[in-house]
């Protein structure tokens, strides 16, 4: 099984209010839109990670009733993304490699999930979206890492496994999703959808 774990647990600092929860044209949550594709893509389980805000987000973030989805909440959340990551992992331990995937990139698609997940295969330890040779999301990293990940600590994400691993990384040329991050960020979405 291959198993998705979407990091959605930050305070929106930058953004200045709960950016898992703004809608984009059509009617979506932010977050709702960066879920979605991993399901169409057939993945069999699809954790979201809540932080700050979780009740309300879990309320008002439209989530698909799909019985793959599970929410779970990162207590620990300020402390930095290392531990949403550990608390994503704790529900997915069983599954034999796990895609990590952003909350706040809507530009994320099933066709991206699925050339992902068709990359890895015997011995492959991670695969990676890249344009040349900038790494992007989402990233599918083997049960070999598992133990990698979980010893990341502080507001760290993947990024130091994948470049511990880059030379063994396969590499699926992909153009980058933007984060969303800032009230610019959001205009220009929301400027780019109109």
């Amino acid at each position: 099984m291959i198993a998705a774990v979407v990091l959605a647990a930050g305070a929106s600092r930058r953004m200045g209010r709960a950016k898992m929860l703004l809608p984009l044209p059509g009617g979506k949550s932010v977050l709702a839109a960066s879920v979605e594709p991993l399901l169409e893509a057939g993945l069999e389980r699809v954790v979201v990670v809540l932080g700050g805000e979780a009740e309300r987000v879990r309320r008002e973030a439209g989530l698909p009733e799909d019985p793959r989805v599970r929410l779970v909440v990162n207590e620990r959340w300020g402390e930095g993304m290392s531990t949403s990551l550990r608390r994503g992992l704790s529900a997915v331990s069983d599954a034999e490699a796990l895609l990590v995937a952003l909350g706040d990139q809507p530009g994320m698609t099933a066709e991206r999930v699925r050339r992902v997940v068709a990359g890895y295969g015997p011995g492959a330890l991670l695969v990676v979206p890249v344009q040349g040779s900038q790494p992007a999301h989402p990233v599918l990293f083997s049960r070999k890492l598992y133990g990698e990940l979980e010893a990341l600590a502080g507001d760290v994400g993947a990024r130091e496994v994948v470049r511990r691993h880059w030379d063994e990384a396969v590499r699926i040329e992909l153009p980058p999703l933007a984060d969303l991050d800032t009230p610019e960020d959001y205009r220009a979405l929301r400027g780019a959808d109109q």
